[in-house]
C-alpha cells in the first residue's frame, strides 16, 4: 500500500488536519463515484451483482486506509467495512467541529485583503478558511465574501474599493476575477516602466527634410548626429554636423 500514490494528503494522527482530510476524501471518491458507499449504499448498478458491491467496497476501503497515518492504519487495520471505518474516524476526530470553530471564527475577523501581495493568495486564504467554517456548521454566504473583501481594502485605496463597490457585484468570483485582471495589467504596466523608465528611450535616428516650397515637394536626407537648423529664406534644412 505504501507504494500507491496519494491522491491527498493523509490523515494525521493527531487528527487536526481532519476537516481538510474529510472534504478531499469525500471529494475524490464522488470522482470515482465511490461516495455512496459511506452512505451505507447496497444498491444501485451493483444491487443484483454481490461481488461487484464487495469490490467497491474494498476499493473504498483501501482508500480510506492508504491516506491514513501509519499509526493509524495500524489502529484500523482489522476494519473491513468502510462506512463502520469512516463512522470510528468521524467519531473519534468528529470533535475537531467544536474545538476548531472559535479559531476559524477568529481567522475570518483577522482576514484582511491588504495583508496579501497577490489576489491568488488572499482568494486562497479565503476559500480555505469558508470551507472549514462551513463544514463547521458556520456558513459564509456570498454578501459576506464580498463585505470582508471591500472592507479590508488598503486606506490608500478607498477610491479603488468604492469603484468597485459600485459595479454592486453579487458573486464573490466575478470581483475576484475583476481583481485578478486589473492586477495583471497594472504587473504588465510595471514591467514595461522597469524595462524602460520615462525619460530614457533611445533617440531613433532622425530624419531632416528639405523642402521645396515651389514644386511642393521634398527630399529626405538622414542625419546621424549633430544639428539641423531650417533657413526659412529658402525654405531648406541645413545640417550642421557636430556629433
Amino acid at each position: 500500500m505504501s507504494n500507491l500514490k496519494h491522491q491527498f494528503k493523509i490523515l494525521s494522527i493527531t487528527g487536526d488536519n481532519f476537516i481538510t482530510w474529510n472534504n478531499d476524501l469525500i471529494e475524490y471518491l464522488t470522482c470515482e463515484g465511490l461516495n455512496k458507499i459511506l452512505e451505507g449504499e447496497n444498491s444501485g448498478k451493483s444491487k443484483d451483482d454481490p461481488d461487484e458491491m464487495e469490490k467497491r467496497k474494498s476499493k473504498v476501503n483501501r482508500i480510506i486506509k492508504h491516506h491514513l497515518d501509519n499509526g493509524l492504519q495500524t489502529e484500523y487495520s482489522n476494519a473491513k467495512d468502510p462506512k463502520i471505518l469512516w463512522d470510528k474516524i468521524k467519531a473519534r476526530f468528529g470533535h475537531q467541529k467544536k474545538v476548531l470553530l472559535p479559531s476559524l471564527v477568529d481567522q475570518w475577523n483577522k482576514l484582511r485583503f491588504q495583508d496579501y501581495k497577490t489576489v491568488i493568495a488572499y482568494n486562497s486564504a479565503m476559500h480555505q478558511i469558508v470551507s472549514q467554517l462551513e463544514f463547521c456548521g458556520k456558513i459564509i454566504t456570498e454578501k459576506e465574501k464580498l463585505e470582508k473583501t471591500f472592507s479590508t481594502f488598503h486606506a490608500s485605496q478607498v477610491l479603488l474599493q468604492q469603484q468597485y463597490k459600485m459595479r454592486e457585484y453579487t458573486e464573490y468570483s466575478d470581483l475576484v476575477a475583476a481583481l485578478l485582471a486589473a492586477e495583471q495589467n497594472n504587473e504588465l504596466l510595471i514591467k514595461n516602466h522597469q524595462a524602460r523608465p520615462t525619460g530614457t528611450m533611445p533617440y531613433p535616428e532622425t530624419n531632416a527634410i528639405t523642402f521645396n516650397r515651389g514644386r511642393g515637394g521634398f527630399n529626405r536626407l538622414k542625419i546621424h548626429g549633430g544639428h539641423v537648423h531650417f533657413d526659412g529664406n529658402n525654405g531648406h534644412a541645413h545640417f550642421d554636423g557636430h556629433n
